[in-house]
């Protein structure tokens, strides 16, 4: 979207400074204006100026004799107070502190829905990550979804705040509330309420208060905090410990709550108790968003245009017997390799992964030749059910050296606590040739994260210089000569690592998998984010 020029600018600010001298400017109107003020940096500068034109050009004015009025009207504009208070609004915006800045805002619209302040050490790196809000976020406002989170005070003034550790375990705040987040196994809650799900697979997790409640494997379970004497730790599934602790943090005395219990601190004493819960009292800890990707004939028509070479879209009536067709053309279908578990669903035009003990993948039902000769790009939508290692996509030779630990060409996957070092809840893409060994590899990272609940679009492009990642548009770029003569076959697989091991599986929902021939270009890649995500906020 094209940038307003200066003259724009400049209509704009004159416009809003005659309507807020005129006093016309609604509330809503001014709160609008607060908030280009300190998001918008040239519109604030041409503000300045205008504001010190007007005021300039009205200290000149009242140094002058007054003109005899010659009409009839006898009303007059004086602009000396409206002008003092936009200055002092462009004084506040840019020399007040932050904390002089969030008291003025907090006078004229209230509190915040949060507050956080993060715990400076250096070397902390991020325990969780945002997955939704109730409210949406201001430019300003801390703790967006998708944003990265590290140790460090959180007050939730109300609404509800939801995260997931890298741990696994997801935690819903309630306001108000207040939580000390310490690591990614354990939050401190000191008042207000907070709703934890434990995967089965995640380690030991504490969420102290007046007592602590530790979960170890599947729990659900609601924490509420009236104060440092009173707590109540409400089980819906699984088991929880509740330890009541003493002066030193040593453990006085331990009682376990299983489900359908409750347990109750008061004056002291910590008493377990049988409790019947409705549905309503539990807590949701699934994201708010679309389950089912919103996609449009014109984003298949747009696809398509584009000429892919395999193009799987897992629409009703895509399915025939264990094969997925390709929109592209009666070749390189996709195949279905089920556990026999239902961990494999295709329905509502997308498929979905679980966890599954047996392997269980999409594959081609044939190779793909010499797609290493030139370029290549792989282009789809995932949602994510939780942060964990799962591969999306990956090309594999189909000559293997070790038919028990299969090598790959590329790999695309989701990196959350891998041998690795990057950020959490990112995506990586591997791209390693000669693929037949098991070292080494170029690796490249999102910056932004891939938020678990969210639709995220993902495209990697490998040409004879690079290798491409765009994760909901955002470009990373490793840079090397990638000119092979490569003509070898290539099998392609979702969902786990290999077609063979039944590793880094992958759990929630892909769609619209697309397989080219050639680098997409960045011109294409946002016109088909764009279809479906709309154009940038600006």
């Amino acid at each position: 979207m094209s940038q307003p020029t200066l003259t724009q600018l400049e209509r704009e600010v004159r416009l809003a400074i005659d309507r807020l001298a005129d006093g016309q400017m609604s509330h809503e109107e001014f709160a609008d204006l607060e908030r280009r003020l300190i998001s918008d940096q040239q519109f604030r500068l041409v503000y300045v100026e205008q504001s010190d034109m007007r005021s300039e050009l009205e200290h000149h004015l009242r140094s002058h004799p007054p003109l005899a009025n010659r009409s009839n009207d006898t009303s007059s504009r004086s602009w000396g107070i409206p002008f003092a208070v936009a200055l002092s609004i462009l004084m506040l915006l840019g020399f007040a502190n932050l904390y002089f800045i969030d008291s003025w805002k907090t006078a004229i619209f209230g509190d915040p829905m949060l507050d956080f302040a993060e715990t400076q050490l250096a070397g902390q790196g991020p325990i969780a990550i945002v997955i939704s809000r109730s409210e949406e976020a201001d430019a300003g406002s801390p703790l967006q979804v998708g944003d990265r989170v590290k140790p460090g005070a959180l007050r939730l003034n109300r609404g509800d705040l939801k995260l997931e550790f890298l741990s696994g375990v997801r935690v819903q705040l309630t306001g108000p509330a207040e939580m000390h987040l310490l690591t990614e196994h354990q939050a401190t809650l000191l008042s207000g309420q907070a709703g934890v799900v434990t995967p089965p697979d995640s380690d030991s997790f504490s969420l102290n208060g007046p007592v602590s409640a530790v979960a170890n494997g599947s729990s659900e379970f609601v924490f509420r905090v009236k104060d440092l004497s009173h707590g109540e730790v409400d089980v819906y599934q699984g088991e929880v410990m509740a330890s009541l602790l003493g002066p030193s943090g040593d453990t006085l005395l331990n009682e376990l709550v299983s489900a359908d219990h409750f347990a109750l601190f008061a004056n002291g004493d910590l008493s377990v108790a049988a409790k019947s819960f409705d549905d309503s009292e539990r807590v949701d800890m699934v994201p708010v968003d679309n389950l089912y990707l919103n996609s449009t004939e014109q984003y298949a028509e747009a696809v398509m245009a584009d000429r892919p070479l395999v193009y799987l879209r897992f629409e009703d009536g895509d399915v025939v017997g264990d094969q997925v067709i390709n929109h592209m053309g009666d070749h390189h279908n996709g195949i279905i390799h089920s556990a026999g578990d239902g961990s494999i669903d295709i329905s509502g035009g997308r498929v979905r992964f679980s966890k599954s003990k047996r392997g269980r993948h999409v594959s081609l039902s044939e190779p793909i030749e010499s797609i290493n000769r030139r370029e290549f790009s792989v282009e789809f939508w995932v949602r994510t059910d939780r942060m964990h290692w799962g591969t999306f996509f990956g090309l594999l030779p189909v000559t293997q050296a070790d038919p028990e630990k299969e090598s790959h060409l590329c790999v695309i996957e989701y990196a959350n606590q891998t041998n690795v070092v990057h950020r959490p809840a990112t995506i990586r893409m591997l791209y390693r040739y000669p693929p037949t060994t098991y070292d080494g590899g170029k690796n490249i990272f999102t910056p932004n994260s891939c938020t678990p609940g969210i639709w995220t679009h993902i495209v990697a492009v490998k040409t004879s210089d690079s290798i491409r990642l765009y994760c909901n548009g955002q470009l990373q770029i490793n840079l090397d000569d990638l000119d092979f003569d490569d003509t070898s076959p290539y099998n392609a697989v979702l969902g786990q690592l290999d077609s063979v091991r039944p590793m880094r599986q992958f759990e929630g929902q892909l769609d619209e998998v697309a397989i080219y021939e050639k680098a997409l270009t960045e011109e294409q890649i946002r016109q088909h984010y764009e279809i479906i995500s709309g154009p940038p906020k600006t």
